[in-house]
């Protein structure tokens, strides 16, 4: 694809036109954190066509490639377009680079399909360890990781399509659940991202059906309310079948094991399921259980001392009964303002992430339960 730098023009327009306005509402957003000019990364000779935003607007400006080709295309784009002394080029590989002055803010322009996939986890590891500041912004800052239960074809006219692949157009996706979100990577954080994954979570499925495999998408947020969806332009999921299909009853639990390294590829990941009769469940540490009761208590106080507590009793009486086929914790998510979606959302991430740690397998039902519990508490309610 090196063609897209040959020229000045092909070479600032070689994303996807929806993809580089996500980028580029991100990089605004990041220069009005500084009173200054920033110094910028920009890693991956995608993020280096984005140059035309931040030229003039950067106090330093370090582009990183390691292909051979690809950089001498990227030289060849700052030339035709001025900016040949302005930008340092470093030949390197982004997933090992280190750079002795850090920079306020990392551009990657990732090419994956979905983050399992190729050396992207490592590229933004190694940026957030050895490129960024410690109170640097990286774009993108998180990735939330997401699957269906899916049933699709694993053979065709006779040729096996037993491993991952990209759904093709015309190609039936049933999904047999609803989006279930299974991890978040968040790149913000100054602790090291978790790459390897090992976990199994517990789900319902909404439809009966033979169940061969998991429909996988990545939500990418580039910066606040800034979110766009990861694969080729945007549409495609990848499917990843299961060792062997599952036979699946709505509302009966089926539990999905997953196992893989992200930025290892597809060779060594693994996905399974089986129905269970009932939840393998380990009780809730009372500790790890208490800390969350005094997080919502506190969320409820701070929504009331806002003057919002007749929105927070709107949203409590539409969500307490199940509405479709979507759980309450799901419902609660639609339903609440924008401004409180984060911060809840990391409350109960933490709480399902501390409990995981310790063994105990918490569903969307188990914490839904206990934020009406600890709402009613406070409420002065009594369960119904």
């Amino acid at each position: 694809m090196s063609f897209l730098l040959e020229h000045g023009v092909q070479f600032s327009a070689a994303l996807d036109p929806h993809r580089r306005a996500a980028y580029q509402r991100a990089l605004e957003s990041a220069f009005k954190q500084f009173a200054g000019k920033p110094s910028i990364a920009l890693m991956g000779w995608q993020a280096a066509t984005m140059i035309d935003i931040v030229a003039g607007r950067a106090s330093r400006i370090v582009i990183v490639e390691g292909d051979d080709e690809l950089v001498e295309g990227i030289r060849n784009g700052l030339v035709e377009q001025g900016l040949g002394k302005d930008v340092q080029i470093l030949h390197e590989d982004p997933t090992t680079v280190a750079l002795d002055e850090r920079v306020d803010i990392v551009v990657c322009g990732l090419s994956t399909t979905w983050f399992v996939q190729g050396p992207a986890a490592a590229v933004m590891n190694n940026a957030r360890q050895n490129v960024l500041k410690k109170q640097g912004m990286m774009i993108p800052r998180r990735f939330v990781h997401l699957f269906e239960l899916a049933c699709s074809p694993t053979e065709i006219n006779g040729i096996s399509m037993n491993s991952a692949r990209y759904g093709r157009p015309g190609e039936p996706f049933p999904a047999l659940s609803e989006s279930k979100h299974f991890i978040d990577t968040d790149f913000t954080s100054l602790n090291p991202a978790k790459t390897d994954i090992e976990d199994t979570i517990i789900v319902k499925p909404l439809l009966s059906g033979t169940m061969t495999g998991l429909r996988l998408t990545s939500l990418v947020e580039l910066g606040d309310n800034n979110v766009h969806l990861a694969g080729h332009s945007g549409f495609q999921s990848v499917f990843v079948p299961l060792r062997e299909a599952v036979e699946v009853t709505a509302r009966e639990p089926v539990s999905i094991f997953m196992k893989f390294g992200m930025g290892e590829g597809w060779e060594n990941a693994r996905f399974m399921a089986r129905s269970v009769s009932q939840p393998e469940r380990s009780p809730i540490p009372s500790d790890i259980l208490k800390g969350f009761h005094a997080k919502i208590a506190e969320m409820v106080d701070t929504i009331d001392g806002l003057g919002r507590a007749q929105d927070l009793d709107k949203v409590v009486s539409y969500t307490v009964d199940p509405h479709g086929d979507v759980s309450r914790l799901t419902a609660l998510f639609w339903t609440i303002d924008e401004e409180f979606k984060r911060p809840i959302r990391d409350l109960v991430d933490g709480f399902r992430q501390e409990a995981m740690a310790q063994g105990a397998n918490v569903t969307d039902e188990d914490i839904y339960d206990t934020m009406l519990q600890v709402y009613r508490q406070k409420r002065g309610q009594s369960p119904s």
